[in-house]
């Protein structure tokens, strides 16, 4: 296995734990009640809604990870073949309808989180180390230098949520979401920077 497959693996490991460490903290566990004791109907029903809990962790981690997975795809692509990375609707969204505007307007939104993305991506797969923690101080050196692209990550993450909620997702419940979810990953990249450095 090259450097760049290892490091890939490391990546794509650290997206995953985040993303379901930041599912956890946005879905709710079903907590247990002594009435189950008492009622075994009760543990039946408590033992579905862990099924649906564990169901939408995985469902939201998998689809939170999908442009992260998109953008690491196409930095180790660009570095294993040499080639440049093309960044534009037609190799990021593939199967877009180009006449669906908003689609196509959130589409070309999530090209600049891709953008900055990519360029972490390649610097962490060109980088030596054995954990990724050891990619990130290797690639980026200080902790400002690493805060300084989660901080570039968070404002184009930010846009595409304000795009989502304002065109696509108007309710005010759609709007808090997008908020836990603003507040949750600005914990979760916190809690990594300190770690890391």
């Amino acid at each position: 296995m090259s450097s760049f497959e290892e490091n890939y693996e490391l990546i794509l490991s650290r997206e995953r734990r985040n993303a379901y460490v930041l599912a956890k903290e946005l879905i709710s566990k079903p907590e247990a009640s002594v009435w189950m004791v008492l009622l075994p109907i009760l543990f039946v029903h408590h033992a579905f809604s862990i099924q649906r809990y564990k169901k939408n962790i995985h469902g939201f981690a998998d689809n939170f990870i999908k442009t992260r997975k998109k953008a690491l795809d196409l930095a180790f692509g660009s570095l294993t073949t040499g080639e440049n990375v093309v960044i534009n609707l037609e190799t990021c969204f593939p199967s877009l309808e180009m006449s669906a505007e908003k689609e196509k307007k959130v589409c070309e939104k999530q090209l600049e989180e891709i953008r900055i993305l990519v360029r972490h991506y390649k610097e962490l797969l060109g980088a030596k180390g054995k954990t990724y923690e050891v990619l990130v101080k290797n690639a980026y050196g200080t902790s400002g230098k690493f805060k300084e692209f989660l901080n570039q990550l968070e404002m184009a993450e930010k846009e595409v949520r304000r795009y989502v909620t304002k065109v696509f997702q108007t309710t005010d419940a759609a709007r808090e979401v997008s908020k836990k979810i603003d507040k949750a990953e600005e914990r979760i990249r916190e809690k990594e920077a300190k770690e890391i450095f």
